[in-house]
This record gives structure tokens, sequence and C-alpha cells, in this order.
């Protein structure tokens, strides 16, 4: 009998994971194999005839997980499903700034309109090279941010030929403004299933924090147009001292919307906040304090939209489960070589001008320190994830990290922190491998504890009984 891969299963395999397979709509990470089950998968190509007796474990096994079917006469493996092996390091997915340009004057954002710097964009050429290499690589999943993304005259060709290769487009981050109807008929006659990440702002603030007036109206149109039309939808609020009243009157006109996810972003000390803003930044305990408020209050409504509350706490009420944002390890699943970021490792991140950053978030404290990783632009990516200072940046291990900082190795709380967040340690610290004094804050105050007593509270109050799922107890 002959057998062949479902349509949303290919075979990869890259240096040190040799053998593996992406599914490409449920899992944004490729899936380990053993040699023997490979090269089974391997000869599921609807032309190799199988011995129903003695391959019948893995006949059995990969049916039932979705993987194979029997094979129809006719039937043939397309480009993307064939067994690929890639000559450089493992890395899924790609954040991918397309344009830095932007059609709004935020307060807080660097690539805002008024900002000569962000004016970079990829060409027509250069993004065809950046999807062969991405593709060369095994890169699969996409998240496409700006700037504003729709600004780039290419943007609808750019998801075309992402989808062409058979690589996922499954985050798009934009303002809205310029989503219109025509948009996402084209994306649903391509088979984009992706999710729309719209700033808001909150309700009354938007338009001030966005610098343009319309700019509320414009993101609950768009929000609304998604929903419509069958697209998932998150929404990135940025809050401080003006507009946290409002937070959640926000949340849950957004919940009553349709909206999946809320995520609940600190606006942070840039010197372009600074000034156009004063002083209306939280500082790190308020800004826990105040999120505390507002979770033992939307938690307690019964509503269902997911609160991802950045660097605090992350919610889910379909779930009734709650994660500590800042555990990023745990008590047995801790070791020294674990990577200082595990979203570095799952994600290249590429900006607007081309270059290479472990996050977007530290194209600031890089370019403030001359500190150049490479560009996609100009050179040769698979050279580059194989060997260079963009891999040794990423692939930097805790132990590493704590040849620089003793502090956070002698913590009490390191199992649970692993060094926190290096994007923090910068715009706080100035010090790519030094201490995030948020962290320090965090477990130091008690905010794990603090937690747990809003939600005993919620159960008392409401009778909706969350459950912690973190590591955070030692045997």
């Amino acid at each position: 009998m002959k057998y062949i891969l479902e349509k949303n299963i290919g075979l990869r395999g890259w240096r040190l994971v040799p053998f593996a397979y992406y599914e490409k709509k449920y899992n944004r990470r490729a899936q380990g194999l053993t040699a023997e089950e490979y090269f089974f998968l391997a000869s599921c190509d609807g032309k190799t005839e199988h011995d129903e007796q003695k391959e019948a474990e893995y006949i059995k096994k990969f049916t039932r997980f979705g993987l194979i079917a029997p094979a129809k006469d006719g039937d043939e493996l397309d480009e993307w499903q064939k067994p690929r092996y890639c000559d450089n390091r493992y890395f899924p997915g790609v954040h991918w700034s397309i344009t830095g340009k932007c059609n709004y004057n935020c307060k807080h954002c660097f690539m805002a309109k008024d900002n000569a710097y962000s004016m970079s964009y990829f060409t027509r050429d250069e993004w065809m090279k950046t999807l062969d290499e991405l593709d060369k690589c095994g890169v699969q999943f996409f998240t496409i941010t700006g700037g504003e993304p729709l600004l780039h005259p290419d943007f609808l060709d750019i998801v075309r030929e992402i989808k062409r290769r058979g690589m996922t487009l499954d985050h798009i981050d934009t303002n809205g403004a310029l989503l219109t109807e025509d948009i996402l008929q084209e994306l649903k006659a391509m088979d984009v299933d992706c999710l729309f990440k719209i700033s808001f702002d909150c309700l009354g603030h938007h338009d001030w924090m966005r610098g343009k007036e319309g700019a509320e109206e414009e993101a609950m149109r768009a929000i609304d147009m998604c929903i419509k039309n069958g697209f998932r939808v998150a929404v990135n609020t940025c809050i401080h001292r003006m507009n946290i009243d409002t937070l959640f009157d926000t949340a849950v006109c957004m919940a009553e919307k349709g909206v999946e996810r809320m995520r609940i972003i600190r606006t942070t000390e840039s010197p372009r906040w600074k000034e156009n803003a004063g002083d209306v930044c939280f500082d790190i305990d308020e800004y826990y304090d105040r999120m505390l408020e507002f979770t033992e209050k939307y938690a307690a409504t019964g509503l269902t939209m997911d609160i991802d509350t950045w660097q605090f706490l992350e919610f889910y009420p379909h779930l009734k489960t709650y994660h500590y944002r800042p555990v990023l390890a745990g008590c047995h699943k801790f070791r020294p070589t674990l990577p200082i970021c595990g979203d570095n490792r799952k994600e290249l991140n590429i900006n607007s001008d081309g270059a290479l950053y472990p996050c977007l978030q530290l194209s600031g404290t890089f370019q403030k320190h001359g500190w150049d990783l490479g560009n996609i632009k100009t050179d040769d990516l698979q050279s580059i994830l194989q060997e260079s200072d963009y891999l040794r940046a990423v692939t930097c291990t805790l132990e590493k990290m704590y040849e620089h900082n003793k502090v956070c190795e002698e913590c009490e709380y390191h199992k649970l922190c692993a060094g926190g967040c290096r994007a923090i340690a910068s715009a706080l610290g100035d010090d790519y491998l030094g201490v995030d004094k948020a962290k320090c804050v965090y477990y130091k105050k008690g905010y794990m504890q603090k937690t747990d007593e809003v939600f005993k509270r919620v159960a008392e109050s409401s009778g909706i009984v969350y459950r912690n799922i973190d590591d955070v107890h030692e045997d």
C-alpha cells in the first residue's frame, strides 16, 4: 500500500536538528523525529509501496497523528513537503519590518512619520532576495511589521510570494488605518489565516497617543472589519498614567467585539516618549500594582478575551489558567545552558534597513553602541546562521551571561527568572548582559504571591477559579 504526507506536513533538517517536520497551521516550531521516523515519512511520497506488517507501528502512529494518509492514484508531494536539509542553525520564524515608514506620528515610537531615520524599506529586489534566503534556511513562519506594513507598495506581492513558497504568514502588525475590504478579500483568496495585531491605546486616548485625529475611529473600523471577515484579532495597548483609568472599559469593549487577545504594554522610557509625554511613564512597581487592580476586575467578569500583560502576567479566561510572565524557566526546567532569550532563538528579527537584531526592541541599543550583527540586504543569511556575531548573540547562554553578571547568578530567584529580559536590562541599565531591574522588583517585592492572592479573591467573589501553570516549586 502507498502512503503520502498530509498537505500541511513538510520534512526538514538543520544543523543540530537533522530530523524534523513542520506542520503548517498548528505549531510554530518544527517537531523532532528519530532518524527512522524521518526516513519512513520521507518514503510516504505517494509512490513507494509499504509493507503493512513490518511498518504497521509507524503507519498506525502517523496516521493517527494526522501526518500521513493512504495515497490515491496520481497523488504527489508538492515542493514544500519534500525532505530538505538546511545547512544552518534552526530558526522557525521571522519578525520582519518590511518598511520603516509610517502614516502616524506616535508619541513613543522611533518609526513615527516625522522621524527621518525610519524611511528605509525593502525594494522588490531586496525582499525577493530575502524570501529566497529565508526559504533556503528553512524559516517557515512570518510576522510582518513596520513602520506600517500596509504602506509598503508591494505588501500583497510579498504575501503572495510567502504563500507561493509554502511558507506561513501568521501575524500582521498594523495600526489598521489603511486596511480595506479589498485587502482582506485578497488575503482570503490566498487562504491566509493570520492574526491581525492592531494598535489601540484605550478609549478616548488613542488619537493623542498616535498623533492622528481620527486614529481611534480608524482602529475600531479595522477591528470590526477583520472580525466580520473571519480574521482573528489581537489589540496592542500601550498604557501610562494618562490612560490607565480607561483600560478596564477598553478591555470590556474589545472582548465584546470578539477580539481574541489584548496585549497590555507599559510604555517605556524612550527619549522620544519623554520628550512628547513628560512624566507619565509608570514606575515598575506602580505598573505592577495597577495591573493587579485591572486583573482582579477583568478576571471576575467572565469575559473570554485572553490578556497578556507585558512582562507581568498572562491569563486565559477560556482555559481558566494563568502564567507569571517573568517565570522564563522553572525549578525543574532551568539549566545554565539555556539561551538568555528563548524567543530570540525561535525567531529572526529583521529591521527595515536589513539589519539583524536579537529582537527589534534592541535595535536602538545596538545602534547606540555600534554593534553590527549583519545585514540581510548585503550579507548571505545562511552564512550568518552558520557562524557569526549574530548567531553568537542569540545563542548566548545564561552561564555566559553569569560570567559578566554575578548579581543574577547569585540571586535566589535565578532558576525562575533566567536572567529576565535583555531589552529591559538594556533600557533600564544600558547593559545587554546586565540585570533586568524590573524582574528584581517583581520577585523581591512578592508579585507572584500578590498575583495568587488576586486570583483567590476572584474565585471568592465570582466563583471563577483560575489555576497557575508555572513550575515554581522545588521538590
